[in-house]
Parts: C-alpha cells; structure tokens; sequence
C-alpha cells in the first residue's frame, strides 16, 4: 500500500468524525466548554458506556482532551484547530440547522470568548464599526482574519493615549 502518512491520518479523523454519535459530541463541545461523559452520552443520544468507547476513539484521534477534577471527567476539544476544521465541515456539509436559541443569560452574551478570540455581541458591535470605519481590511477571502489599516493603527493608538 502506498498510502502517504498524511493521507492515513486524514482517513482516521474523517472516520472518527464520521459516526453520527462522536459528531453531536464534537458539535457539543463547539462551545468551548468542557463536559462529562455523561452530558456527552445524552447529546449524543447513546448510553454512557457507548459514549466512553466514543470518546476514547476521539482522544485517540487527538480531536478531543480530558481533564480530570476529582471524580468527574470533563472532555473538551483538544485545540481551536480542531473547531476550526469541524466548522469548515459544517459549512461544506450544508446541512440546515435548528435556529440557534442561547441559554446563557442576556448579560453574559454581551461579552465572551470563544478559544483564542473576542464573542458575543460587544465583540461583534465593534468588529462592524471598525470594519465601517475603515480600520480593518480582511486578510482572507473568507474575512476571517484582519489586519489593521495605518487608520486603525493611529485611532486605536490615540484611544490608548486617551485611557492613559
């Protein structure tokens, strides 16, 4: 067999995102936040014995983390990297999805995270006013990462000076 090592891993993680179960796990932990087994068995609609064997072929693949905090076991996704993959694989699935309803209370929507970057609706209300302001420019087709422009740069540098 000729396979390149590179094409062997790229099999083992599509086939261990592509069970049904392992994928509404995976989508669970989208958010961020870490989870038991137990919360994982339920989203994924299987018992909690199946949801170990699950979990253990993701921390095997790499696609997840655990961490352990007395007894329980909480189970994140392993890296940013990873979401970034299982969102680019959402959006190429173009599945339709139920509409989003959060259950976080209105105050700490405002402002969050997610991973490695600002969230909620302050980080959005200014993403749109420095990109309407002209102090962005988009380094990607996709827009999904900036740069500042010398305008920005020196608004934001005034801004500084000013909390000082």
């Amino acid at each position: 067999m000729n396979a390149d090592p590179a094409d062997l891993r790229l099999s083992r993680l599509a086939s261990a995102i592509a069970e049904p179960a392992r994928a509404r796990m995976l989508c669970r932990l989208l958010d961020g936040h870490a989870r038991t087994a137990t919360e994982l068995a339920v989203a994924a609609e299987v018992t909690p014995s199946t949801a170990s064997v699950h979990l253990s072929r993701l921390k095997e693949e790499k696609l997840v983390k655990m961490a352990a905090q007395g007894k329980h076991r909480y189970y994140s996704l392993e890296s940013p990297r990873v979401a970034s993959a299982l969102e680019a694989l959402m959006v190429v699935a173009g599945a339709p999805r139920p509409p989003f309803v959060p259950k976080t209370p209105h105050r700490l929507r405002a402002a969050r995270t997610c991973y490695d970057h600002m969230a909620g609706s302050v980080a959005v209300a200014l993403h749109d006013r420095f990109h309407d302001l002209g102090w962005l420019v988009a380094r990607t087709a996709e827009g999904d990462a900036y740069d500042l422009t010398r305008e920005g740069e020196k608004a934001l540098a005034t801004l500084a000076k000013i909390r000082r």
